[in-house]
């Protein structure tokens, strides 16, 4: 994301407001885009098929397919989200810029290999209880092409070339959304197959980005599955399981689930709230694009600069110092901009459930799940700074627990009732999020000392 940051900083040196809200924007697209523009667009499809075709069955259908798509997508990925982006950053850093694609490509054959021998089961399953190939077809290959636009989208925020990513993302749900407003009337199996051909054509225009942007000598090549940061592979699988771990609790528990098709099921009582309190965060993650990628990426760099290249000892401490209240700042920023948006939802909570048509005896479960979803960007915003410092084994042990907790906690409120629904999920990033402060505090703390003597 580095080079994003730098980007935005060229936007913000041009000192207007319009600058501000321009930074701000592209900030909060790229930095939530992929997780943002899918809810919004599951959102405005369900309301174009309910209101528009009066589809109220077919849109649980479709919007439960898409989401099960996107956490598996994202969990099966996650071995390679963040492994594989540092993989590549080494091969830059050394020179060997003209080998990304052919791994880039490898790790591509590999997900679309074994992707589509873990939903070969689903698919089937699936295709049984609806009797449709096109739905199975599509639900297929939708996975497939989810599986690798994470992983090319990852490798590619890393460019400059921010304005083209976002572009990309905002046609292809646009033309996602036209083709279920033209093709609705069909049913089903076109909502689903709608959403694959927006998929397939960003995933077309990224790939185009990457082929212009790499050269490569050879086609393929495999030499990431000999990468050094196998904790990584671990975290990222993890970090994206434990975010969607309380979600499956409450699909298969039969007790606050239904069934829809096949293997698929979900909760009515606690996916609406929280899939609307999923979409409250764009502020708060374009503030935390702007804040840690730029400011404090700003004073890393040039600490790290003034360590390796000699610099005085009255300019290390200055550089540590700035870097230590930009990520103090930035901490702060994303909880003062997003306590202020949950104030203005608070405040419009039954309009809001009234346009999405969702029962208004929800909104004290979303009430909770909006701390919970705030949290859950704090948090990720403490695990990017420690990242940043190389802190992999405190990222471990954090992801961990927040599995831990958030399945736990989860279980618990299950059994205490639905008053407590949601609880489990903002207690457990609560939890979290203290011990990773502490965590980055510490290592703040331990900073000059760790960056001259462990060297």
């Amino acid at each position: 994301m580095a080079g994003i940051g730098f980007e935005i900083r060229k936007i913000l040196k041009e000192r207007t407001i319009f600058s501000v809200i321009k930074a701000f924007s592209y900030a909060g697209v790229v930095s939530s885009g992929p997780w943002i523009i899918s809810m919004m667009s599951i959102f405005v499809a369900g309301y174009i098929a309910n209101n528009i075709f009066h589809y109220s069955r077919d849109v649980v259908k479709f919007t439960i397919m898409v989401t099960y798509l996107i956490a598996f997508s994202l969990i099966f990925s996650g071995f390679f989200q963040l492994s594989f982006t540092r993989y590549v950053s080494d091969l830059i850093f050394m020179g060997k810029k003209n080998e990304v694609l052919s791994n880039t490509i490898g790790v591509i054959i590999f997900n679309l290999v074994t992707g589509f021998i873990f939903i070969l089961p689903f698919t089937i399953s699936l295709f049984e209880a609806t009797k449709s190939f096109l739905t199975a077809f599509s639900f297929l290959n939708t996975f497939l092409v989810l599986d690798v636009l994470w992983i090319v989208n990852v490798v590619l925020t890393g460019l400059k070339r921010y304005k083209y990513i976002t572009y990309s993302f905002l046609f292809s749900y646009l033309l996602m959304v036209v083709l279920i407003y033209f093709l609705g009337d069909r049913g089903i199996d076109f909502f689903i197959f709608s959403f694959f051909v927006g998929q397939a054509v960003l995933l077309f225009l990224l790939m185009g980005l990457l082929f212009y942007e790499f050269e490569s000598d050879k086609l393929v090549r495999f030499d990431f599955l000999r990468t050094k940061y196998k904790d990584l592979i671990i975290i990222g699988f993890l970090l994206n399981l434990s975010i969607w771990i309380d979600k499956f609790l409450f699909w298969f528990n039969p007790s606050t689930s239904e069934k829809v098709a096949g293997f698929l099921r979900y909760s009515p009582i606690y996916d609406y709230p929280i899939f609307l309190a999923y979409l409250s965060i764009a502020p708060a993650m374009a503030m935390f694009l702007l804040r840690i990628e730029t400011d404090f990426a700003l004073y890393y760099d040039k600490y790290f600069s003034a360590a390796r290249e000699g610099g005085t000892l009255k300019e290390l401490y200055l550089y540590a110092n700035d870097m230590k209240n930009a990520a103090r700042v930035g901490l702060a920023e994303i909880l003062r901009v997003q306590l202020s948006f949950l104030a203005i939802l608070v405040m419009f909570d039954k309009p809001i459930f009234k346009f999405f048509k969702i029962p208004l005896v929800y909104i004290p479960l979303f009430m909770i799940d909006l701390v919970g979803t705030t949290l859950q960007v704090f948090f990720m915003a403490i695990l990017t700074i420690l990242f940043y410092l190389d802190k992999r084994r405190d990222v471990m042990k954090l992801v961990v627990l927040l599995f831990v907790a958030n399945f736990s906690f989860t279980i618990i409120t299950q059994m205490l009732g639905p008053y407590f629904y949601g609880y489990g999920f903002a207690l457990a990033y609560f939890l979290v999020s203290l011990l990773g402060l502490f965590y980055l505090n510490r290592a703040m703390k331990r900073l000059h000392y760790e960056t001259f003597m462990l060297l």
